[in-house]
């Protein structure tokens, strides 16, 4: 996994310059880091400088987006099995009560308020929000549209902060 996360980014260092190839690599790296790969994909916003900084906010959201769909539909698929495993183990009945409270009493604002924290691994998160979505307290659009949002918002906090500290990114 580690080989294939520096091949990555090997590969996106040698063609940053070049803002569409750029582009359609940073989406896929997005994509991948929602679904399987647990790293923050703030790090990728710092290459490419002739890529505008409005299109790798928008790219990551994107990105992150397309992850969470495939990811929701995972989850759904997976909740069944992990219910009928929490009917087995008291422990893990509480536990998955525990995280479906959770899901169900934050919701899309919470949703977005984890997925906007920079640095956030954004695998476990979407996960448990997919798996615990207990009953379709949430619906694909939306956790799409959530996971869009906090991606370019994620992007814009990571630009400002450099920005406040006087750090010049491009």
């Amino acid at each position: 996994m580690v080989g294939l996360i520096e091949g990555l980014v090997d590969f996106l260092e040698q063609v940053q310059h070049d803002p569409a190839i750029y582009s359609l690599m940073f989406f896929i790296y997005a994509v991948a880091a929602t679904i399987i790969l647990p790293v923050p994909v703030e790090l990728m916003l710092f290459l490419s400088p002739d890529t505008s900084i409005v299109i790798k906010a928008l790219v990551l959201g994107l990105g992150k987006a397309v992850g969470s769909i495939l990811v929701f539909y995972i989850g759904v698929n997976v909740e069944g099995p992990i219910l009928k495993l929490a009917d087995k183990w008291k422990f893990f009945r509480k536990l998955v009560a525990a995280c479906q409270l959770v899901v169900t009493k934050f919701g899309y604002f919470g949703l977005y308020l984890i997925m906007s924290i920079p640095l956030m691994v954004d695998t476990v998160p979407v996960y448990l929000f997919s798996i615990f979505n207990k009953e379709g307290t949430m619906d694909v659009r939306y956790f799409a549209i959530v996971n869009l949002a906090a991606g370019i918002t994620r992007a814009a906090v990571v630009y400002a902060v450099f920005y406040a500290l006087g750090i010049k990114l491009l």
